[in-house]
């Protein structure tokens, strides 16, 4: 028993350790960013079904994209390909955008309409994963918000406009019909520790809505 308490404690020593030494290892993983998130009082997307729904046909998303939500969308989509909404409640962003970007992909190819409902919001990451609605609407009371992306290092902003950082990006939204310009007013809307949440003209001006 004496051993196994202290091989225990090693054990938790050592992921500690880890933990402040090599962050990356954890946050690189869909556990480990679980557990980011937790500890920022934040969760990771989930997908739902509300028990009032007979028809299962719009399905409800809340939280943070992260490394396993491509999984994750799959396997309900798969589970129920009914499925022709996607309700995105509060999506405040991603902590992955590679996967983000391969998620949306997979809604425009199922051909998922998307909406934000009453008092719902979608920022930064989420708001990309919107556009990847076949349709895409909103109630008057959501909020849409955009900011520059950052890699640790610099924001968006900074790179110059030529840079093959933005290509993923300018790449993204040709493939959802929304004007590239819409890629370089979100880098210089707001800061990538804030955000700005989009005025009716500006919605109207880069063809956010599409019913």
């Amino acid at each position: 028993m004496k051993k196994l308490i202290i091989g225990v404690f090693i054990f938790l020593l050592l992921g500690v350790v880890t933990f402040f030494l090599f962050p990356q290892l954890y946050f690189s993983t869909a556990f480990g960013q679980k557990l980011m998130m937790k500890v920022m009082g934040e969760k990771t997307a989930t997908f739902t079904f509300k028990s009032t729904s007979k028809l299962k046909d719009s399905l409800y998303m809340n939280g943070v994209i992260y490394s396993n939500t491509l999984e994750d969308l799959k396997e309900v989509l798969n589970s129920n390909p009914q499925v022709k909404t996607l309700v995105m409640e509060e999506v405040p962003g991603s902590i992955d955008d590679h996967i983000n970007l391969l998620a949306s992909r997979e809604i425009r190819k199922r051909n998922i309409n998307t909406y934000i409902p009453r008092n719902g919001m979608v920022a930064s990451g989420g708001t990309d994963m919107f556009l990847a609605g076949k349709k895409r609407n909103a109630d008057v009371t959501a909020k849409i918000g955009v900011h520059s992306w950052a890699d640790g290092d610099k924001e968006g902003i900074d790179y110059p406009r030529d840079n093959e950082v933005h290509i993923m990006y300018l790449k993204y939204y040709e493939e959802m019909n929304i004007p590239t310009d819409f890629y370089w007013f979100t880098l210089e809307a707001a800061s990538a520790s804030n955000i700005h949440n989009m005025t009716t003209k500006e919605i109207d001006k880069y063809k956010i809505l599409r019913k």
